[in-house]
């Protein structure tokens, strides 16, 4: 099997407690898939991958009329999770459509592109506004952060005891620290494409066209604008 950071993402969430097949799947969804996404089925390849790599145990339990899967961490698991976080990352990918069509702009009409960056920004708002829910979540009375702030850690992988819950899900207190630096990285991309999305719509708007040659000395001025702001 291929080891990926998808393949660590879950045996990071693994380390915290045991996931059924399902659960997982869906805390991914929840979680890392505004950093690192990845398809369901493939979420569910990489869980059994984790078996056959002797990182997680696997066992039937019954659920009503129905036996699903419950994923627990090894202590193999545990040993490749901390190893992994002693190496190098990978350089930043960003994946976002509404930029590759931007690139490809000029083979489009401007009512194309601007509908694109529209959109862009639309389903930029559209995530910002679900991880705020979570911070409301997490601020909230009886939340996460009330939790810490009277003591309460919440039980992981390594403890005994089930995990707090609030809002009806599983809550890690005592993860709240990473998490709100990750939700402060996250939701500050997300504004810089909601931002950057919707200026672009309306500049594109006042384009003759998406070859329009007027447009080189502003081209001239955001490239030097680029320079002098990020240049070291």
């Amino acid at each position: 099997m291929k080891v990926s950071t998808t393949t660590y993402g879950l045996l990071g969430l693994l380390a915290v407690r045991s996931w059924t097949g399902y659960e997982l799947t869906q805390q991914m969804r929840r979680s890392l898939r505004f950093v690192w996404s990845s398809s369901e089925g493939h979420l569910y390849r990489e869980q059994k991958g984790l078996v056959e790599l002797g990182w997680a145990a696997v066992e039937d339990e019954q659920a009503g009329a129905r036996t699903r899967k419950r994923y627990t961490i090894t202590a193999a698991g545990e040993a490749a999770l901390r190893e992994w976080l002693t190496t190098a990352p990978q350089e930043p990918h960003f994946e976002i459509e509404g930029l590759v069509r931007l690139f490809h702009g000029s083979h489009g009409s401007v009512a194309d592109l601007a509908a694109s960056m529209d959109a862009t920004a639309d389903a930029a708002r559209a995530m910002l506004d679900e991880m705020l829910g979570f911070v409301d979540e997490y601020l909230a009375d009886g939340g996460p952060l009330w939790m810490l702030e009277h003591g309460i850690n919440g039980a992981t992988a390594s403890e005994a005891g089930p995990p707090a819950e609030f809002a009806g899900r599983p809550m890690f207190p005592g993860r709240l620290h990473v998490i709100a630096l990750v939700i402060e990285s996250t939701t500050t991309l997300l504004a810089s494409v909601e931002s950057f999305a919707r200026s672009t719509a309306s500049e594109v708007r006042g384009w003759a066209s998406t070859t329009d040659p007027a447009a080189t000395p502003a081209t001239r001025a955001r490239l030097e604008a680029v320079r002098k702001r990020h240049r070291r």
